[in-house]
């Protein structure tokens, strides 16, 4: 094993050992205690997405309970593979000195960093991408058919993650175009054959979706049209500046200026084209969704496994030359960036004050002890009237975290008065509540007028004084938590109510 190899494994090593300190003390992401909850009640596929994180986390949480590490600890060995992977799929294109430069870019993009703890479903829609370009890279320069049958499996256990792996495909069929001693393989069966065992990732999706009243088709449906009565192009600078912090700022701009230059800054033809082939059919379709409605900044997540290659060609070349300014300057950006979406309490250890708005993502672990003690105390006080006491909300999140954090875990319940259906649709008994008393909590106060209309489908509702949680170093609270104690529900039907998919 060369220097550079044990350089990048010592790497690695290191980062996972933080990962799984570091992972084991940070609070939930609300997405991370949703997805927890999926595997609590493991089904084909879900209201959001495909079923597997679900199945990750319910793996984790075997060896390590319902614990942080339990759930971010598939998560974290999928971060370990997925680094040394890309750097052996791109020691391959472009020479062990480029992959280097691709682990620490990939390393300290700052959202990439954090998607290598946090538990979300992209963890392992990333890992069935990396390995799919890995295996790809081996059949195609190893000339090996067999590998074929290997891709197709790994891609459908993709799109069973998430559908954006459907975007493979494309890439795959554009490489294959584009070197003309790779069009060979387009006269065989066996592209045509793997495809077919990749689209098979669909199927959990429509039979679930068969099963409940196509919930999953409408509610992808609403996904691709919100906001598209803006006018035309109004959310591509949000598009824009997402990717930035996605991946940092200068690298996003040295991506897109890579492409445009990349003939003189890779100048092997068939690396170039595996560097179209997986960033442009992506970047095409974000383009023209960001043109008519708003993008999630995580939905080009795997266009960066290829669009930063030349980036760590040109860094590569800078750095040899001599001329180490500019690589230095982006790694240091990068580096900051990602401290404080690590530690977002360093500001105010450092005497800092920032607004609290832009930050709202990055103090969502922090504060669960404090909240989730005065919502169980609202409980008690419902107890001691004498009532049988439930938990719920409006929102998913807050219906998430309340399930991990309050003593016991309980099951909580999805009420749905002028808000959308999620998954809580399916897991909460309705009928089963009547009767009992609720502690109702928002993350937003009031939220659509919902709990001024709920006030009808229970004898009382009484509001606690809010919550707001500071930090120090945030000019504003970086939380807010409404409890209401709802007494004797008395039933009423979701769908009267009920505001989209």
């Amino acid at each position: 094993m060369t220097r550079t190899a044990r350089s990048a494994l010592f790497l690695i090593g290191a980062l996972t050992l933080f990962r799984l300190f570091y992972g084991a003390q940070l609070g939930l992401a609300w997405d991370e205690a949703y997805y927890w909850q999926w595997s609590r009640h493991l089904d084909l596929s879900y209201y959001d997405q495909g079923p597997g994180i679900a199945y990750c986390l319910r793996l984790g949480t075997l060896v390590a309970g319902h614990t942080h590490l339990g759930i971010r600890l598939v998560p974290i060995i999928f971060a370990a593979l997925g680094g040394w992977l890309t750097f052996l799929t791109t020691r391959r294109w472009l020479g062990e000195a480029v992959a280097w430069w691709m682990l620490l870019l990939l390393s300290l993009a700052p959202l990439y960093a954090a998607g290598s703890l946090l538990a979300t479903y992209d963890s392992p829609l990333v890992i069935c991408w990396i390995v799919a370009l890995w295996l790809l890279t081996k059949l195609l320069q190893e000339d090996k058919p067999a590998l074929w049958y290997a891709v197709g499996p790994v891609v459908a256990l993709g799109i069973a993650s998430k559908l954006t792996t459907l975007m493979i495909a494309p890439g795959v069929l554009l490489l294959l175009a584009l070197v003309p001693d790779y069009r060979k393989w387009l006269r065989t069966p066996h592209p045509y054959l793997a495809f077919g065992i990749a689209v098979l990732g669909l199927l959990p999706y429509a039979l679930w979706d068969k099963q409940h009243e196509q919930m999953f088709s409408l509610h992808i449906k609403t996904l691709s049209q919100r906001h598209t009565d803006a006018a035309f192009g109004r959310w591509f600078g949000d598009f824009l500046a997402g990717q930035a912090l996605f991946v940092g700022p200068v690298v996003w701009v040295l991506s897109l200026w890579c492409l445009v230059k990349l003939k003189t800054i890779v100048r092997d033809e068939k690396s170039r084209a595996f560097v179209l082939a997986f960033t442009l059919p992506l970047l095409a379709v974000c383009v023209w969704t960001s043109l008519r409605s708003k993008l999630e900044i995580n939905w080009p997540t795997t266009m960066h496994l290829a669009s930063m290659l030349p980036v760590a060609v040109l860094f590569d070349r800078l750095w040899r030359e001599g001329k180490r300014t500019l690589p230095r300057i982006t790694l240091g950006i990068n580096g900051f960036l990602c401290l404080l979406a690590f530690f977002p309490g360093a500001p105010g250890a450092l005497g800092l004050t920032l607004p609290a708005e832009p930050f709202t993502k990055l103090n969502e672990p922090y504060g669960w002890p404090e909240l989730m003690t005065q919502t169980a105390a609202a409980g008690e006080r419902l107890k001691a009237e004498g009532r049988e006491v439930a938990y719920g909300s409006v929102t998913y999140r807050v219906n998430s975290a309340m399930a991990f954090y309050l003593p016991g875990q309980p099951e909580t319940n999805g009420l749905y008065f002028n808000v959308r259906w999620d998954n809580y649709k399916l897991w909460t008994d309705d009928k089963a509540l009547v009767g009992k008393s609720l502690v109702m909590v928002n993350d937003v106060e009031d939220e659509k007028g919902s709990m001024e209309l709920a006030r009808q489908y229970f004898s009382s509702i009484e509001a606690l004084p809010p919550i707001l949680l500071t930090r120090p170093g945030y000019n504003k609270p970086v939380k807010r938590w409404y409890i209401y104690l709802c007494r004797d529900f008395k039933g009423y039907d979701p769908k009267k109510h009920q505001d989209g998919y």
